[in-house]
Order: C-alpha cells, then structure tokens, then sequence
C-alpha cells in the first residue's frame, strides 16, 4: 500500500490503487472476522476440555479416596474378629463399588488414561480377594489373616497408589494447560491489525481526496472495534473466572480430595498398628506424616470450609488409642479405635470423611457448571462476529468505490 501521493499524468494510476485497496480493505476486515471467530471457536472448546479435564481429574481423585477409605474401613474391622458391624462392611462395599464404577467412567472419559486404569482395576480386584481371606480366616481366629490383611492393604497403598497417583499428575497437568488456555490479549492482535491498516487507508485517501473521514471505512473500522473489544471481553472475563476457580472451587476440589486421601491413608495405618500388637512404630510413623499433611491442608484458604473440628477431635482420640496401646492396655486401644459411639475415633473420623466427600463434590460441581456455562457466550458473540465481519467488509468495500467512482 503506498504511503505518499502519487502523481500521474493521465490520472489512471490512483483509480488502479484504489480498486487494489477495495479488495485489501475487505480482505483485512474479512481476515480480522475469520482469525477472531476461529479463535472464539477455539477458546470455546478449550471450557470443553477444561471441564473435562477437571471432571477426570476429580474423578480419579475420588477413585483414590475410595480406595483408601475401602482399605480403612476394612483393617479398622479387622480389629473386631467375628463382630464386624454390618453397617461397616456395608460402608466398605459401597466404597469398592465406587472405586470399581469410577475405573469404568474414567476409563470411558479418558482414553490417554485407560492402560493405567486397567492395570489399576487388577490390583483393586487382587485387593478385594485378598480382604475376603483375610476376613474369613480372621472369623476363625486364624493368626493367617493379619499377613492376609498386611499383604493386600500394603498392594493397595503401594501399587494402587503410584498407579492412581500418576493419572492424578497426568489429569492436573492437563487440567491446568485447559485452566490457562485463554490469553484475551491475541483475541486483541487481529482487531488491532485491522484498525491499523483501516487508519492508512483513510489517511491515503484523505490527502487525496480531501476529506477527513471516508465514511465506508471509518464504519467498517467501529465495525471492527466493537466486535473487537465484545471478543476480548468474553475471553478477559472467562479468563478472570478461571483465575478465580482455580483459587476457589478447583483448588478445593482437588486439595480436598488430597486431603481425604490422606486422612484416609492415616486411619488405615492407625489400624494397622494395633493388628502389629506392639510392633507397629512404623504404622504410627506412616499416621504421623499423612496426619500432618491433612492438617497442613486444612490451613490452605480453599478448605476453609472443612470439618476441621471433626479432624481435631479425631486426633485427640488417636492421641488416646496411642497412650493405651503403649501403656500395654492394648485391649482398651482397640475399643476405642473400634467403637461407633458418639465421640469415639471412628465417629469423629467419619463425620469428617463425609463432610470432605460433600464439600469435594460441591465445588466440582460448581467448577464443572462455571466452565459449561461460559461456552454460550462464546457462541453468541462468534455468530455476532461472522454477520458483523461480513457487513464491515462491505462497508470498507462501499467507502472505497465511492472514491473510485468520481474518476468514472
């Protein structure tokens, strides 16, 4: 595109620059409409994916607490022989069946995650064959089960572990790459561009002709301004509330699910230590880190609504199991990491489970729903984007023949 005045003797080389700059004009604003809407299409499939990708990662955490629980549940009623509460086997049931059902949907949602899943479905299934040993044996007051018991819980937290704990590393990965997909400033660049090469046209064409505003592309430039700042804003305002799931509702889902992980994996070792009748220093060693780690989550600002206190007065009552245990009253520890009373160990670290289960699964779901509902926004203002590229590209090419015109 010139930038100076040309002079010609016949008068023929302006219209041939201005014909050039018709079709350059409804080119830019055409490209400008076309690298917007591809990136509003873009930007809205990334809510998808990122939906997705926090629903799995969620999914797998939730695999993992279950697991845990499952495992909890099952050596805490070990330690009751022949007596174990219907109730809780029930709970340890539900808690394998989930696992099992979350193996399933999560193998199905993720197909990068599947080879993984089934290896981790194998060792969930040896767990369970293991625990049904460790069970019958122990109700014939057989010394077998303890090794039954330590073996399948140890596959578990060792195996099952590392097996889930890289598809939760893989899924927050992926999760994170979805979060940070909109960068509102590139939704800019194109509208920016076009505005620029609008402004030359009209300065070319004003020293020529002139007149101040050619009025074909001053429209096509609000044209594209509007459209413009309507694309950065959808995309600034997504971005803003990604920022703002990722420290709230995301963080909580995630760190919450940790944490429940982790209580878990305490209470499983709590019970552990008093199957080793004596010998279990390093089962409280194991209660002691996972302790601290559930502890040092409830001080993050996304768990600020966490049963803390249920978590507290848990601690008290292991604290107690522990003074018992030690003093030789082993017997007495055993009750009081057993019973199901108000105020016992297992009721406090109960209420707690099921008030992270409850909080988790809020703020998944409002992750899920927040990440879902921006994608109208994004279709709204791609079709707006489409008929108003189109019609500012007419504009551009109107202003510019009108100028031509005059040397017909």
């Amino acid at each position: 595109m010139p930038t100076g005045p040309t002079v010609v003797s016949d008068g023929r080389e302006i219209p041939r620059q201005l014909g050039r700059m018709r079709i350059l004009s409804a080119v830019v604003v055409l490209a400008f409409a076309a690298l917007t809407v591809l990136q509003l299409i873009l930007a809205g499939q990334s809510l998808q994916t990122a939906a997705q990708d926090t629903a799995q990662l969620v999914r797998v955490q939730n695999i993992k607490a279950n697991m845990l629980r499952a495992d909890a549940l099952a050596t805490n009623a070990f330690l009751i022989g022949g007596l174990e509460a219907p109730e809780q086997r029930e709970r340890y049931d539900e808690s394998l069946a989930l696992v099992s059902r979350g193996i399933a949907e999560a193998a199905q949602a993720q197909p990068l995650d599947r080879d993984v899943l089934v290896e981790l479905n194998e060792v969930v299934l040896r767990y369970s064959e293991g625990m049904a040993q460790a069970r019958a044996t122990n109700r014939q007051g057989l010394p077998v089960g303890a090794g039954y018991l330590r073996d399948s819980s140890s596959l578990l937290r060792d195996r099952g572990v590392v097996l889930v704990d890289a598809l939760v590393e893989a899924n927050t990965e992926r999760a994170g790459q979805s979060l940070n997909a909109h960068v509102p400033i590139l939704l800019a660049l194109p509208a920016i561009a076009a505005l620029v090469v609008l402004g030359l046209m009209n300065q070319w064409i004003a020293r020529r002709f002139r007149r101040r505003i050619n009025t074909g592309l001053a429209g096509a430039a609000a044209a594209v301004l509007v459209l413009g700042i309507a694309a950065f804003a959808v995309s600034a305002a997504q971005a803003g509330a990604n920022a703002h799931l990722r420290e709230h509702d995301y963080a909580t889902a995630v760190t919450g699910s940790e944490a429940r992980s982790d209580a878990n994996a305490a209470k499983t070792n709590e019970s552990l230590r008093l199957v080793a009748r004596g010998s279990g220093q390093a089962y409280e060693e194991a209660w002691v880190a996972f302790s601290g780690d559930v502890t040092d989550a409830l001080d993050r600002p996304e768990l600020s609504d966490a049963p803390r206190a249920d978590w507290e007065e848990y601690v008290t009552a292991h604290d107690e199991v522990v003074r018992l245990d030690s003093g030789g009253d082993w017997d007495a520890a055993v009750t009081r990491a057993t019973q199901r009373e108000d105020g016992s160990a297992s009721m406090h670290f109960s209420s707690f489970d099921a008030g992270m289960e409850r909080l988790i699964t809020e703020s998944a779901a409002t992750t899920s729903s927040t990440l879902r509902g921006g994608s109208p926004a994004f279709i709204v203002t791609t079709i707006a984007t489409v008929i108003g590229g189109l019609a500012a590209a007419a504009l551009a090419w109107r202003g510019v023949t009108a100028r031509l015109k005059e040397y017909a």
